[in-house]
């Protein structure tokens, strides 16, 4: 067996509920990674041949790693899903800064109508091209065309990518071009059965483009399934079972049907809503929280049919101390492992974060003995 074979099988395993012989490790490095390796962010981002060696050099820093999220990564892939503008270095901002999502009220509830007459496909392809100035072939074709490239690189270097995209409900979309307040105040208050409806609409949109990626692209080990603002904390369980929890979990039931990892990438905090992935298949799903959400009321009520993964924060990775980070793995190790967790980042690592901070947060999990 090869060193990626062994470091699969103890993700699988993880997966699984079956027992480890070490806790495995994942990376969440994509902007860190140019901080690790002294890559400046434009190159970084203009670069999908850097942008990928970048990755991997810092994995190497990183150390004790078994997998990554990412060994290739463009903020261009953001705005089809959050359908927002989004700022990167070299363009918009100094060559050195982090790109950044800016969002503004883009969608009006006029868009709705039209959307419920023509269908999302077209209005869709027109709100890029025509608001977003956004053209998928010129911002998204070389970050294409190189994957199957920086996969075979990961894969030679020993590290499987486990996250092969981001797929979220129509929540998650609307709401980011919508803006937070316009859509939860105007939106889900006053026209609740108009949303809904195109929802549906969207959903099955994206529902038929992802299932033909499944059958017809690159299967991936993992896919992404987000959660960053249509929590339980957010909504009513009425208003989060009929807008966010039915598309999500349906698009977690398709990803399942194709032997397909879910990521379940729930930022923010999911405390409320821990009981409703209960209902999905056992031995199937990581659940990767950020450290908003209680891991050990997690471990307690989803850990018997779930993986878990995190939840070390972004604030102290970037502000804490080595030894800060190490005792604070140690104690999910005894209290969420040893099987059925991942030690993670809370999210993706911060690009602020000290290196040996994050060296101290795999070194723990390494250490720490399995049972």
């Amino acid at each position: 067996m090869n060193l990626y074979e062994e470091r699969l099988n103890r993700i699988r395993a993880a997966v699984e509920l079956e027992p480890v012989d070490q806790i495995p490790t994942v990376s969440g490095s994509i902007a860190f990674s140019c901080t690790a390796a002294g890559t400046l962010m434009k190159d970084y981002l203009d670069d999908m041949e850097l942008n990928c060696t970048t990755n991997l050099k810092a994995a190497d820093m990183i150390g004790n790693l078994d997998a990554l999220q990412a060994a290739l990564y463009t903020c261009e892939q953001l705005p089809p899903i959050w359908l927002s503008e989004v700022r990167r270095a070299g363009r918009e901002l100094p060559d050195h800064e982090l790109w950044q999502v800016a969002e503004k009220e883009l969608i009006h509830q006029s868009d709705y109508d039209e959307i419920l007459k023509n269908g999302f496909a077209p209005w869709y392809n027109n709100y890029l091209t025509e608001r977003l100035h956004y053209d998928f072939q010129t911002a998204m074709g070389p970050f294409v065309s190189y994957m199957p490239t920086a996969l075979q690189r990961a894969a030679e270097a020993g590290y499987p990518v486990i996250n092969g995209g981001a797929w979220c409900s129509p929540f998650e979309m609307i709401c980011g071009g919508r803006s937070l307040t316009a859509f939860l105040v105007d939106d889900l208050l006053e026209i609740p059965d108009k949303v809904e409806q195109v929802f549906d609409v969207i959903h099955r949109f994206n529902m038929e483009r992802y299932e033909d990626s499944l059958k017809n692209g690159h299967k991936p080990i993992g896919i992404w399934v987000g959660g960053w603002r249509e929590t339980p904390e957010t909504l009513s369980p009425a208003m989060f079972e009929r807008f966010s929890w039915k598309y999500m979990r349906e698009i977690i039931e398709l990803l399942i049907s194709y032997d397909v990892i879910p990521i379940l990438h729930l930022d923010a905090c999911w405390n409320l809503g821990l009981h409703y992935f209960r209902d999905l298949p056992a031995k199937k799903c990581i659940m990767a929280l950020d450290g908003k959400t209680d891991i050990f009321k997690a471990k307690e009520i989803v850990g018997d049919r779930m993986c878990i993964m995190g939840d070390v924060p972004a604030e102290m990775l970037a502000f804490g101390t080595a030894d800060n980070v190490y005792q604070y793995v140690e104690e999910r190790v005894k209290r969420v492992g040893p099987t059925g967790y991942i030690v993670c980042s809370g999210c993706d690592i911060p690009y602020n974060a000290k290196l040996e901070n994050v060296q101290a947060m795999y070194k723990a999990a390494k250490k720490s003995a399995v049972r």
